[in-house]
């Protein structure tokens, strides 16, 4: 799920909530964050695929397994379901309590963080936060450069960033990122 995730496979996600629901519910007894995280991140696909009803289902079974103090491993995909969304109340608020050091999430972590700020226009967290991310051939690089693109409203950055989602068969944010160049990086939406 997790590679389904970076990807942005949203319909691939969906075809796991059953067997994602069924492991929740087989491990409740032992609690682990996996959980909550995974469930998140069905609500995010069902999401993206316009099922607000079924997306809402699986945040509150997510929600009620009462799962504290995980920060940015479990915010990730929260954020990513604000922002599809359009709940900059709840963006806003995310960041505001971000905390990182999730380990196996920080790529998730840290791509949604940057495409928050971003849509939030927060020039000057993304001018303190991207450029260190701007290593050749990263899985974070493209999501460095689009930020950069769109806080700078420099159209040559975000075409380097969709070149390199190309290269990397990021699917789904290349097309993300086709969509802010045929608005101009000036007019992007307020939505991931």
């Amino acid at each position: 799920m997790m590679v389904e995730e970076l990807d942005g496979r949203w319909s691939a996600i969906r075809e796991l909530t059953a067997r994602t629901e069924e492991a929740v519910a087989d491990n409740v007894d032992t609690p682990c964050a996996f959980g909550p995280r995974s469930l998140l991140v069905c609500a995010l696909a069902n999401a993206h695929a316009g099922d607000e009803a079924e997306s809402r289902r699986l945040e509150e079974s997510a929600d009620a397994l009462g799962m504290q103090g995980y920060g940015a491993w479990i915010d990730a995909p929260r954020l990513r379901l604000a922002l599809a969304r359009g709940d900059f109340g709840t963006v806003e608020g995310l960041l505001r309590e971000w905390t990182s050091g999730m380990g196996w999430g920080e790529l998730s972590a840290l791509s949604a963080r940057l495409d928050a700020l971003t849509v939030l226009r927060d020039r000057g967290r993304v001018e303190a936060e991207a450029p260190p991310l701007l290593r050749e051939n990263t899985y974070l690089e493209p999501f460095a450069l689009r930020a950069l693109g769109i806080v700078r409203d420099d159209e040559k950055l975000v075409e380097q960033a969709l070149a390199r989602f190309e290269a990397m068969g990021l699917g789904w944010h290349a097309g993300e990122t086709r969509v802010l160049l045929a608005g101009g990086p000036s007019r992007a939406r307020r939505s991931s």
